[in-house]
């Protein structure tokens, strides 16, 4: 039995797969690596028929990122679970230090690592993006989204999935924060601040999933409210609640409006739109607040001096 299964969702990207693969095979000795291709209607299966050392698993039809990682978790033999989508790469041994990690402390569920911010051919530029938390009971914070946690970056132990169940299909692009929350509920997690993967950041135009950023911080906050019914947070004082509730109001208004801010000077103009609208739906005196606004205000007229072929004006400070 392979201690470590790796599991790969992919759809309809057969160029990245053989990287992504290779980073896999030298995470760790011994590595099980599951390749689920969701419904590809491209050369993906040819290309993973020369690929050595995976096991292929191909959907009839596409059920989504959450529904390939759970037949990926039904076709996995090892005590250990990690994930790894198809356009990010593994670092090397970094598997095997996850797996030290766990091993020393069989109370926790997972252990959560940084990850290298890479640009859109998944080269590094520099940035790190880590958990920023101690290790142990981290509950509150993956509920208020206060806790970076993404799929490439932790190794979990199989046995919680048993615990808490699969991945939820119906939560497209938050159904990894949602078993996050689950898992933290009923176990401690162990925070590694060294990055164990690279990661390729989303943008506007990169075609990823997680480039939705309004659509998915909009749904993150309306599923708040339902996982705040989990019997750890009904059992906690109404304010604890209230104050997990308002802070990730707070913070997704916040991620938005900036976002929007930065994304606008770009051109990137339905990007920034649709996030600042989001943000003003959520939290319209947060979002709306002299500091957003001015900025948002300075950038529009920025890109509108573009548009009309007109110099900027000098910064007046």
């Amino acid at each position: 039995m392979a201690k470590v299964s790796l599991i790969i969702p992919t759809f309809n990207r057969p160029h990245l797969l053989p990287r992504a693969v290779e980073s896999a095979h030298g995470a760790g000795e011994g590595v099980e690596v599951i390749v689920v291709d969701d419904g590809s209607v491209d050369e993906t299966a040819r290309v993973c028929r020369t690929l050595p050392g995976i096991r292929y698993v191909r959907l009839d039809r596409n059920q989504g990122v959450a529904g390939a990682r759970n037949v990926g978790l039904l076709e996995s033999t090892g005590d250990y679970v990690a994930f790894l989508d198809d356009d990010d790469l593994r670092l090397p041994d970094s598997l095997a230090r996850q797996v030290a990690l766990l091993e020393s402390a069989p109370e926790a569920g997972l252990v959560a690592s940084a990850v290298l911010l890479a640009d859109e051919n998944c080269v590094p530029n520099g940035e790190v993006a880590a958990p920023r938390a101690k290790s142990g009971d981290v509950f509150w914070q993956v509920l208020e989204l206060n806790l970076f946690l993404l799929p490439d970056s932790v190794l979990v132990r199989k046995s919680c999935f048993f615990e808490v169940g699969l991945f939820n299909r119906r939560l497209a692009g938050i159904d990894d924060w949602d078993m996050w929350a689950r898992i933290a509920e009923l176990r401690p997690f162990v925070i590694d601040e060294r990055p164990v993967s690279i990661y390729r950041s989303p943008s506007p135009t990169s075609g990823q999933g997680s480039s939705h950023l309004a659509r998915h911080l909009h749904a993150a906050f309306k599923h708040q409210a339902r996982l705040l019914k989990l019997p750890r947070a009904q059992a906690a004082p109404e304010q604890r609640r209230r104050a997990v509730r308002a802070g990730l109001r707070r913070r997704v208004s916040d991620t938005l409006s900036w976002r929007a801010a930065e994304q606008l000077p770009r051109g990137h103009v339905h990007f920034a739109t649709s996030n600042f609208l989001t943000a003003l739906r959520i939290s319209p005196l947060w979002a709306a607040r002299p500091t957003h606004l001015r900025v948002f205000w300075k950038n529009s007229a920025a890109q509108l001096r573009r548009w009309r072929g007109r110099p900027e004006a000098p910064d007046a400070g």
